[in-house]
């Protein structure tokens, strides 16, 4: 194995623990341990799974397949095992990661505040994902969730898409720019819309991921009770595009029941949000989110 074939390799099973389920890579025992018996009952419905995939984010797909990526018989080795369902994982989620540094969003500049006409800029690459997106479609998936880890700096009430910040409007924020929440949640949606220009479909709407975590990359901060109030914006707006808004990638499955919890306590938020998605950083997924009629996932 190359140099460069084993240190993308690594990156890809690297991504390829962070949604759904999860894929674990587990090291040979080293002890024997004695026969078992089991019992399978294939009629008896115990939890239904939506599926199984990876998280494609900070140029991923760009590593193994742009210009400087993998040969092509490589990356076909890699997409046969990360979604072959004969020779491979067979997974069938994609979550694509929505940029927000200037050289991946859609909308790189200020258009000249929150109520100008959108700039948005589609290059037909995305750092390499839209090339994931359909190949993996070919594979069979049809599952593509979209998860913003930012707004664009200039959305934010510390103006830069890293180390945390705000977005502009939202209560508790001060910001001369104005308010950025419907400008937020319709750049949200055009970027699901260029990826239908594409001829791939996303399902699933994220607006946030690890709102409770401030990082040196691209990162955001909402509060339950600010997460609650987006939602009821950008809700509306996902819905009519056909779009299931998610909340919240929380870090932490504790942290997520508490943002749960939130949605769930406020009646429109409730309604606006159809797939509660948290972390197991920290603290694991060792009992049901506290809401009914929605599915959950543990996305990382």
């Amino acid at each position: 194995m190359s140099r460069t074939h084993r240190r993308v390799t690594q990156a890809l099973v690297a991504a390829a623990v962070l949604l759904g389920s999860g894929v674990v890579v587990a090291s040979r025992p080293t002890s024997a341990y004695a026969a078992s018996a089991a019992t399978i009952n294939g009629s008896s419905v115990l939890q239904p799974i939506d599926g199984f995939g990876i998280s494609e984010h900070f140029g991923r797909a760009k590593i193994m397949g742009g210009s400087q990526g993998l040969s092509a018989p490589r990356q076909r080795e890699i997409l046969d095992l990360l979604f072959s369902r004969s020779t491979g994982a067979g997974l069938s989620i994609l979550r694509l990661g929505i940029g927000s540094t200037p050289n991946t969003s859609i909308q790189p500049t200020d258009p000249g505040g929150p109520n100008a006409t959108p700039r948005y800029v589609w290059n037909r690459d995305d750092d390499g994902q839209v090339w994931l997106a359909k190949q993996a479609q070919a594979y069979g998936v049809s599952r593509f969730y979209a998860n913003a880890w930012s707004a664009p700096g200039y959305m934010k009430d510390n103006g830069d898409q890293a180390n945390g910040g705000t977005l502009c409007g939202l209560s508790g924020t001060s910001c001369p720019s104005g308010d950025w929440r419907r400008a937020y949640a319709n750049y949200l949606v055009q970027y699901a819309r260029f990826y239908a220009q594409e001829g791939v479909t996303i399902n699933d709407l994220g607006f946030t991921n690890e709102p409770n975590w401030t990082t040196s990359y691209s990162s955001m901060r909402f509060t339950p009770a600010q997460a609650v109030e987006f939602a009821k914006i950008v809700g509306p707006v996902a819905n009519t595009a056909g779009l299931r808004v998610t909340c919240c990638d929380v870090v932490g499955w504790s942290g997520q029941r508490t943002y749960t919890s939130a949605v769930v306590a406020d009646a429109e938020a409730h309604r606006q949000v159809g797939l509660h998605t948290g972390h197991s950083y920290g603290s694991y997924p060792t009992s049901p989110l506290p809401v009914t009629g929605r599915n959950t996932w543990m996305s990382e």
